[in-house]
């Protein structure tokens, strides 16, 4: 299975999630500083917890990134009990410019347009099976929603 998919999944957990927490046309400030808060709070909401949040300015870049850290929630994790892999370690990060740095006339106007700027990393992803992880989310998490809402939209 290739990486690719892993990604997906997680993309689709993710943005699922933050859609419960925030509002995809609200400000991107004060959803920034919802995240902030639910970083330093290790939030969690349904599949997933927050971690940490902070911005750093990548090598070979002249523009800082801020980092959303994200790790499955203790309830993902118990859900599936028959799972060989170590998924408490699985780390991966929504990398997004700073909203600071973007050109005025590529600005978003809201928190969703800004997400679609943004990337997923997953740390030590080599470290994985990613058969077994995938096999794992989809033990865990109904994307079943995803596809159906996706079918609707069109």
């Amino acid at each position: 299975m290739e990486k690719d998919q892993l990604f997906k999944r997680l993309l689709s957990i993710s943005l699922g999630d933050l859609a419960i927490f925030i509002k995809f046309d609200e400000q991107i400030s004060a959803a920034l500083l919802r995240l902030d808060l639910a970083a330093r709070t290790r939030h969690i909401i349904q599949a997933i917890q927050f971690d940490d949040m902070w911005q750093a300015l990548p090598d070979n870049s002249n523009t800082y990134k801020i980092y959303l850290s994200m790790r499955l929630a203790p309830m993902t994790l118990c859900s599936v009990l028959d799972n060989e892999e170590e998924m408490h370690c699985l780390e991966w990060r929504l990398v997004m410019p700073n909203y600071a740095d973007i050109s005025e006339d590529r600005k978003p106007s809201c928190f969703g347009e800004y997400l679609t700027m943004g990337r997923l990393e997953i740390v030590n992803i080599d470290d994985y099976d990613i058969e077994e992880a995938c096999r794992f989310l989809d033990k865990a998490y109904d994307f079943s929603w995803h596809s159906n809402s996706a079918s609707h939209n069109r």
